[in-house]
């Protein structure tokens, strides 16, 4: 592959924002972390990242979110199991709004270690 820049020179990287390849001569730090072949790519590099880590951000405020829902609920159907037992003699209105209460803990559990991970990450 040749450089973008110098024809005749062969390219032995490629900026990680554009995409084009540079010779020896065209990268201007070949200490940095990512190869970049101009200031713009450099900047729009820098932007993707922070958007990403917004992205990342939000997905973890989102699966906080969830968890605490999923308790919420799990709390207010384990509540209807319990005045279901004293209220109504309907087993399966128990057992089903228990399985519930159940299900949504464990489904509160894994958002919050997902949202643990985020944070760790």
């Amino acid at each position: 592959m040749k450089c973008f820049n110098h024809q005749t020179r062969e390219a032995i990287a490629v900026c990680a924002y554009c995409g084009r390849s540079l010779c020896a001569g065209c990268i201007p730090s070949a200490t940095a972390a990512r190869i970049v072949c101009s200031s713009g790519c450099e900047t729009g590099l820098a932007r993707d990242a922070k958007a990403v880590q917004l992205l990342l951000d939000k997905s973890a405020q989102s699966a906080r979110a969830s968890a605490f829902y999923c308790y919420l609920c799990s709390v207010l159907s384990a509540g209807a199991a319990i005045a279901a037992w004293y209220m109504l003699p309907s087993p399966f209105l128990i057992y089903f709004t228990a399985a519930c209460a159940l299900v949504l803990w464990a489904a509160g559990f894994w958002y919050g270690r997902v949202a643990r991970k985020h944070n760790l990450d």
